[in-house]
């Protein structure tokens, strides 16, 4: 089969690609070019693909890319919010865009060094947790439609991630002492504050308050700030004080004691559901409110498509309005969607 695997010049895209090959596929390599740094990273996969053999393309897609995830990133920031771009992006940019160009190259299936499962089950493909936990990354690809779990292919999935970067390293391929990836490509120095400034966001001065709106001390802008947040206020209390609100429109940090911080219930929106028979009130799950988070169990209380309300089975902290909240039966995403 014909194949073509997304290729950052990367340990993962590398190991992806190899086993693909080895295991009699026709490969074609497809760059990504999606922000400046993109030009370095293509040399990078330039010189990759040459190591082991395959064709590689670069595909532009930056226009898109700032349309469809950096311009929404900077306005969930701008309105208080916590934005998680990568979900947005593997639907929209990888699994959308970069699949039709590999439909143009000949391809059938668009592979990533992703590490996730698709697993065929009686109510159709499912997308399960990797076998390495630790890399486990079912929750970026929540967003993903279920059409697009039948041309997408994980071949990482079952494997460690030691595993891999042992096998591209025996075959004498460079990629193989690159560094892990960081979290947001567009943002090199990882310092999102600096970009937002780039991107004409403003700090804008205002106040702390406390849950009876009284004013505890002045902030030098919101963005500085993420729901759960502990540090960083400067502000003298007898007790930690966290993040428990943003009220964007009046440039308030609203800030409370570990208990004010804790939520019963979440309210999530343009929810994303990846089997058959969908959602029913009533129905239990093991729910991440964050990528780097612990599953917790919680019910579904409501549900109007395509918003659903989760009450946790214990009170959560840092559940962070903007961020991607994901529902778990076992090891299997049933939905992800935003918290709102």
């Amino acid at each position: 089969m014909r194949v073509a695997v997304a290729m950052s010049g990367g340990v993962d895209s590398t190991g992806a690609a190899l086993l693909l090959r080895e295991q009699g596929h026709e490969v074609l390599g497809l760059h990504m070019r999606l922000h400046a740094h993109s030009d370095q990273t293509w040399e990078h996969a330039r010189k990759v693909a040459s190591e082991i053999g395959v064709e590689i393309h670069l595909v532009d897609l930056a226009a898109e890319f700032r349309k469809q995830v950096i311009e929404p990133f900077v306005a969930e920031y701008a309105q208080g919010r916590t934005p998680s771009p990568c979900p947005r992006c593997n639907r929209e940019i990888k699994m959308g865009l970069l699949f039709q160009a590999a439909l143009s190259f000949g391809c059938h299936k668009l592979a990533t060094g992703h590490y996730a499962r698709i697993e065929a089950g009686p109510c159709g493909l499912a997308l399960v947790k990797a076998a390495d936990r630790k890399k486990d990354q079912s929750y970026f690809l929540s967003m993903l439609t279920p059409g697009m779990l039948d041309r997408v292919l994980f071949p990482l999935g079952g494997l460690t991630k030691t595993l891999v970067r042992k096998m591209v390293r025996e075959r004498g391929i460079t990629a193989a002492g690159t560094p892990e990836s960081q979290d947001l490509c567009f943002i090199r120095s990882g310092d999102y504050k600096t970009f937002l400034h780039e991107e004409g966001i403003q700090e804008r001065p205002g106040y702390f308050v406390n849950t009876e709106r009284q004013v505890l001390g002045e902030h030098r802008g919101i963005t500085n700030f993420t729901v759960g947040q502990r540090r960083g206020m400067g502000i003298c209390s007898p007790e930690p004080l966290y993040v428990i609100k943003i009220e964007a429109d009046d440039n308030l940090v609203v800030v409370g004691s570990r208990k004010d911080s804790l939520v019963s219930t979440m309210r999530i929106e343009r929810v994303n559901v990846l089997r058959s028979r969908g959602i029913s009130i009533g129905e239990s799950f093991m729910v991440k409110v964050r990528s780097n988070a612990r599953a917790v169990r919680g019910t579904v209380v409501a549900y109007t498509e395509p918003t659903v309300e989760i009450r946790f089975d214990e009170a959560q902290a840092g559940v962070a309005p903007g961020q991607a909240a994901v529902l778990y039966d076992a090891d299997r995403v049933v939905a992800g969607g935003w918290i709102r």
